[in-house]
């Protein structure tokens, strides 16, 4: 071999791609995508997805105390305005989105291979690199929380804005005429103005087109200086930007004020995480094993290293306690040295390791007090790690260039990412798997226990949602984690009482007073005790009083609860009132439609009571009464009895602690004159604690809808017959009697 002859010489460039092999490749790449996160589309809303629902309005939207991600939430305001309690339509919004981040890297990958002085040597591999990088990025697990996660919309936005700013600044530096360069460098600058109205993160767009600038662009010395106006011009925008908005700079001064104190704990503020109870170098010195752990699993993205929320994250306190925080610094470091010391080399992976260093520095090593560790946060530094580390190893195998090879090694990488993607989004399937999924991997997130036991509830699994509140109480005391100790009680406090279980209530009431001192819990949960003990219109009157002060989740749970006494109280119309301003404030808050739905059926007008109990099972599928009250629904409106069935089945399934889902299964049964099968489901309710009245009187009903009289008024005798009737059911016979 000659001195100085390459081992494997790149053929000649290849730029001829006709449009029918990339529109064939984006197409694998948008069905594959799709297929992976099938099993999260109907999948549970989670964690601070609620939050959606303050974007229930345009007023809402443009209102500047809810933030500035205007444009993520003028996306969650159109889903809005399509389904509001449905996550499908958030989700297919999401992977949508997720899927023109795809084909921006897939466009990336060919732009960048094709730019003067890189054409020449690398041009055959624009389309195997674009193919490969944009599989990747597509179908990496390490993305799911933020395409799943719905409320990450915001991270995809800003990644979407970023990569299409860079696209504008990467044009208009290539392009030959001064007028079309400058609008497309106004293009780029608008493109980050949306993604930082979309998620603040996106700011970090102008550094990272500063490294894309100097890594594959300085040849173009003649625009140099023009170019470095432009990012210097960027930059002044956002700076006033931030002198614009008041509050963004309060936020952004005391973010600045937080190092002063660099070894001291930090105080709460509105954008720390909850109960943050670290260090700025506590902080900084985790982010180093944090950054470890996320490159582990970019390269063994397995779904059990795979952790949607882990509030709780051990902190390192020193360089080496614990000892991996050490060896994370190092690694990072190692990681910089090395895509410093090949940048000549092997430019496309040095790019790669300064691109995800620097896209992820942000919210890892300057938003100190944030929440430790958030797998979303690797979206948009994930896009260029992709890219380079795909570059770099289709240059150096000259067999990913031949077609038939390339289509196979996209078809075998998109089956096993496609396949361990599908494979974690099965999480998604109800918060009961995802909280107990995050708690198994995670132990000491408080959170997600309170969370698990909020999803216990929703199943109607009330005594495991008691001890997930109880995990959370011990380790809240245990750790001083007030945030958490006040979460876990008042949600322990609200399950005792749903369960009718007042001396317990009581009880961690007393607690709650002596720990949660200017908290409005004590007072909400003191509100439906009074009303479980009678006394609605003291209900009433402890609702209205905590009411002007909540904020948030809180508010819509005292709106839903104040909805209820109204309607205890045989007013249905300011019931009704209520709970609309719950649903504006959370789309997806299924008490509230549960309380709508009994309203209306209170008020006889069974298809809008039908109408708002598919509401509320559509937010919460598993709501044993929501079923069990849609089955009675349609036996009221005459529908076939076999449609009744399936919900009646549905509530029974899972042998809820309530009478009502058996009474409605006996009727169902006694419509359809299955009456054997249906004393069984009697006896159940009977088991449940149902007064002995109730049973015969909804028997009755039963017979009435089937049509047989004689059955009806020996039911109603049998009534007759019985001790403690309340006035009301005994004049509800003697008409029913005297009607028949």
């Amino acid at each position: 071999m000659k001195k100085g002859r390459k081992k494997n010489p790149l053929p000649p460039a290849d730029t001829g791609q006709p449009v029918s092999v990339h529109l064939a490749s984006l197409l694998f790449v948008a069905a594959a995508t799709f297929a992976a996160y099938a099993g999260s589309l109907r999948g549970t809303w989670a964690l601070d997805d609620s939050a959606i629902g303050q974007f229930a309005g345009i007023g809402n939207v443009l209102n500047m105390r809810l933030g500035y991600r205007k444009i993520a939430y003028l996306t969650f305001l159109a889903n809005g305005m399509m389904d509001p309690a449905n996550p499908l339509v958030y989700r297919i919004t999401n992977i949508c989105i997720h899927v023109c981040n795809a084909a921006l890297v897939y466009l990336l990958a060919l732009v960048t291979l094709d730019l003067p002085g890189w054409r020449e040597r690398y041009g055959a591999c624009r389309w195997p690199v674009a193919l490969l990088s944009s599989v990747i990025f597509a179908l990496h697990p390490l993305n799911i929380n933020a395409v799943a996660y719905i409320v990450q919309r915001m991270t995809s936005l800003a990644a979407l804005f970023s990569l299409l700013g860079l696209l504008a600044y990467i044009a208009a530096t290539t392009s030959r005429g001064r007028a079309q360069a400058m609008l497309l460098y106004l293009l780029a600058a608008f493109s980050i103005f949306l993604g930082i109205f979309s998620k603040e993160n996106a700011v970090m767009a102008i550094p990272l087109i500063a490294l894309y600038d100097f890594v594959f662009l300085r040849s173009e010395k003649r625009r140099a200086a023009q170019r470095n106006m432009i990012i210097a011009t960027g930059s002044a925008l956002i700076l006033a930007f931030i002198i614009f908005f008041p509050a963004l700079r309060t936020t952004l001064l005391t973010m600045a004020s937080v190092f002063s104190g660099f070894n001291q704990a930090i105080s709460h503020h509105g954008w720390t995480a909850t109960d943050v109870y670290w260090t700025p170098l506590q902080h900084i010195l985790t982010e180093f094993r944090v950054i470890g752990r996320y490159l582990f699993v970019a390269l063994a993205p397995l779904p059990g290293l795979l952790v949607f929320d882990w509030w709780g994250f051990p902190v390192s306190t020193g360089l080496v306690s614990p000892a991996t925080t050490l060896l994370s610094l190092a690694l990072v470091a190692a990681l910089l040295a090395f895509a410093f010391s090949v940048a000549r080399k092997m430019p496309f992976i040095s790019f790669g390791i300064l691109w995800y260093l620097l896209a992820i520095s942000l919210e890892s090593f300057v938003s100190v007090g944030a929440d430790l560790y958030f797998e979303h946060r690797n979206y948009l530094p994930l896009a260029g790690l992709i890219f380079g580390a795909v570059a770099q190893a289709v240059t150096a195998a000259p067999a990913l260039r031949q077609r038939r090879s390339l289509w196979i090694s996209a078809a075998v990488i998109a089956l096993i990412l496609g396949t361990l993607t599908f494979q974690r989004n099965t999480v998604w399937k109800d918060s009961v798997t995802l909280w107990k999924d995050t708690v198994t991997k995670a132990p000491e997130n408080l959170r997600a226990f309170v969370a698990l036991g909020n999803s216990y509830l929703k199943e109607s699994d009330l005594e495991s949602a008691k001890r997930a509140y109880e995990e959370a109480i011990a380790g809240g005391g245990r750790q001083k984690r007030t945030q958490f100790l006040h979460d876990a009680l008042y949600s322990l406090g609200m399950t005792c009482l749903f369960t009718g279980d007042l001396e317990r209530a009581a009880k961690v009431i007393q607690v709650m007073d002596r720990s949660l001192e200017g908290s409005e819990a004590p007072a909400i949960v003191k509100g439906l005790y009074t009303s479980l003990k009678g006394d609605l219109a003291g209900a009433v009157a402890a609702y209205s009083a905590v009411l002007p002060r909540a904020t948030g989740e809180d508010r819509v749970i005292v709106l839903t609860l104040l909805g209820d006494a109204y309607r205890k109280q045989g007013m249905p119309e300011k019931a009704l009132e209520q709970y609309r301003m719950a649903v504006s404030g959370d789309p997806s808050f299924a008490a509230a439609y549960y309380g709508m739905g009994l309203a209306y059926m209170g008020m006889k007008n069974l298809d809008e009571a039908g109408r708002y109990m598919e509401k509320a099972l559509i937010s919460d599928p598993r709501n044993v009464l929501a079923l069990s009250d849609m089955a009675d629904i349609m036996l009221l409106r005459k529908e076939p009895p076999e449609k009744a069935l399936s919900f009646a089945m549905r509530a029974v399934a899972g042998n809820p602690p309530f009478y009502q889902p058996y009474l409605t299964m006996g009727n169902v049964l006694v419509v359809m004159g299955n009456e054997a099968e249906a004393e069984g489901y009697y006896k159940k309710a009977r088991e449940e604690g149902v007064a002995a009245y109730v049973v015969p009187f909804s028997r009755a009903r039963a017979y009435y809808i089937r049509g047989d009289r004689e059955r009806v008024a020996a039911m109603l005798k049998e009534i007759s017959g019985l001790k403690d009737v309340p006035e009301s059911v005994k004049q509800a016979v003697a008409d029913g009697l005297r009607d028949l």
